[in-house]
Parts: C-alpha cells; sequence; structure tokens
C-alpha cells in the first residue's frame, strides 16, 4: 500500500515509514496521544526543523517524548519555578499549539524547546479555569447549588508534583523518596 507525504505530496510504501527502529519508537510516541493533539503535533514538529536541513528522527523523537511527559502530568505551570499550576487536558494542549501555528512571526526559529508553548497553554488553562469561577460564582449567586468536585489536598497535590519531576527525570528514586516523606511530615500524612 502507498500513502501521500501531506508536507511534499510525495507516494512512498507505508511500511518504508516505520522501516528503522526511530521510525517504530516514533510512532509509538504518537500511538500514545489523543488524536487531536497528535495531529497538532505533527505540525508543530516543523517549528523544531533547522532552516538548513530537514528534523533527524532522534530529534524528533526527543522533542515528542518531551511534549508527551508535559501532557501526562495533566497541568501546566508557566515555568517550573513558580509553583501554580492549571488543569490542562489534550485539548488545551491542541489549541496552544495551534494558536503559535496561527502565528509563526512571533517565533524564534528553530525553536529549541517547549516553554513559550507552555506559556501559551498555560494562557489558554489560566482562561478555561477563570470562566468556570465565573460560572461558579453565577450559580452562587442565583441560588443554584452544584457538588464541588473533591479538591485536592495540598499533600497530594505535592506528591503528584513531585511524581512528574521524577517521571520528567529531575529526581532520582532516592531524592523522590526523600521528597515524599518531606511532604508527608509537612503536610501531615493523615491528610492523603
Amino acid at each position: 500500500m502507498r500513502v501521500t507525504c501531506p508536507n511534499c505530496c510525495e507516494t512512498y510504501p507505508i511500511d518504508a515509514g516505520f522501516a528503522d527502529d526511530d521510525g517504530k519508537r516514533l510512532a509509538a510516541l504518537f500511538a500514545e496521544f489523543e488524536p487531536v493533539l497528535g495531529r497538532a503535533v505533527i505540525s508543530y514538529l516543523r517549528l523544531f526543523k533547522p532552516a538548513k536541513s530537514s528534523l533527524r528522527t532522534q530529534r524528533a523523537i526527543r522533542v515528542v517524548q518531551d511534549l508527551l511527559d508535559l501532557v501526562r502530568i495533566g497541568t501546566v505551570c508557566r515555568d517550573e519555578r513558580g509553583c501554580l499550576r492549571r488543569p490542562a487536558p489534550s485539548t488545551v494542549w491542541a489549541s496552544g499549539i495551534e494558536q503559535m501555528l496561527a502565528a509563526p512571526g512571533k517565533l524564534t526559529l528553530p525553536l529549541q524547546n517547549h516553554h513559550y508553548l507552555r506559556s501559551v497553554v498555560f494562557g489558554l488553562a489560566d482562561q478555561v479555569d477563570a470562566a468556570a469561577e465565573r460560572s461558579r460564582e453565577t450559580a452562587a449567586r442565583s441560588g443554584v447549588r452544584s457538588t464541588p468536585a473533591p479538591r485536592e489536598t495540598p499533600l497530594q497535590s505535592q506528591l503528584k508534583w513531585l511524581d512528574s519531576q521524577h517521571e520528567l527525570g529531575l529526581l532520582t528514586d532516592e531524592q523522590l523518596a526523600d521528597e515524599q516523606r518531606k511532604a508527608r511530615i509537612t503536610f501531615g500524612a493523615s491528610t492523603a
């Protein structure tokens, strides 16, 4: 079976795209994304392409893996130094990518990391969170009662954040265990 490349319009055998190990790895990473986000990430990879050469498959794998790690967390922060995080489902990440692709003139290409995307996604997630807050306030003023979603305790939030740092390779197993122990002491293990 032959397929047509959406970028260059060349046709090639479908199995040729997955002939080498790197191609298989890249395909496996894309399989983990929701379809709407996967399509956006394919276009997003163009922003990492060097000006006078093509994007190497190994570099594409690193870019996609790093992005997948960010998406898996389920929340986003503007940068890792701050602790303000907002819920960020796949649809918000896809919207952030589409927003970046719509205005490529604002970007210095090729991109080196996902910092600008995180900033864009944080802004979108913040807007969604603000709209939800306005909705709750309006409902409260009108006397409509809704069942609030169970809130995460500070300990659960800190443990989730530590796990994400460990998954990103920023904490070793020993550091993770030590930080979890400190969090349980700080926030009290009974609140978990």
